[in-house]
């Protein structure tokens, strides 16, 4: 058997919903509304809070670039969120499709409320910075720009140098002068090669 304090706990106890409502609304909406809700014992209504405008609202997936207004709700009365959807809706002369009426403790408002969370998070900030302002002091003309490509220039120059890679393109491109021409091939011990049909006696290791 209740006692008469229980009575009075479950008298007293009250009862959340979120109200939304997607697409422009009229300015005394909230007005309409808080007059509809008396029949649940309204307690407390907020202001309308307005979402930006989203190419696919999370609890209007059938819609497209709409912005969602969001009312919290108390009373003392309890009702289902589908009856106080419809409800609403035929009070407020709406379409059912636009509006949804969910309790704070549902997984999609569990859901909704860490991804806002999220959003004000240090890190999420960081993230979001795009001018990168708690980054390091890195100038951008030290890694990239003619500055850049003409300091890479001379490094590469310099380190050509230091290996002996240019001496050897320079000896590659030497043409013989007229002493190397006399002189002939080290490797070369004997005259070049004999046109026609030369008479065996001239050839070299022969005496005639």
């Amino acid at each position: 058997m209740s006692t008469f304090t229980q009575y009075l706990t479950e008298a007293a106890k009250s009862y959340d919903y979120k109200v939304k409502v997607a697409g422009t609304i009229a300015d005394d909406f909230k007005n309409r509304m808080e007059t509809a809700l008396q029949k649940f014992e309204l307690v407390k209504l907020s202001a309308g809070k307005k979402t930006p405008i989203q190419s696919m609202p999370l609890d209007f997936p059938q819609l497209s670039n709409e912005e969602v207004t969001i009312f919290n709700v108390t009373t003392n009365y309890p009702c289902s969120t589908n009856e106080l959807r419809e409800y609403l809706a035929d009070y407020m002369n709406i379409n059912v499709s636009m509006i949804v009426v969910r309790k704070p403790g549902e997984p999609t408002e569990e859901y909704q409320d860490e991804m806002a969370n999220a959003g004000k998070s240090e890190y999420a900030n960081k993230l979001m910075d795009i001018e990168m302002k708690d980054g390091i002091g890195v100038k951008a003309e030290e890694f990239f720009g003619d500055k850049y490509n003409m300091g890479l220039l001379r490094e590469l120059m310099k380190t050509k140098g230091d290996t002996g890679l240019d001496k050897t393109e320079k000896t590659q491109d030497q043409v013989p002068n007229e002493d190397d021409k006399k002189t002939g091939s080290p490797i070369h011990t004997g005259p070049g090669p004999v046109k026609g049909n030369p008479h065996p006696a001239t050839l070299q290791g022969f005496k005639q």
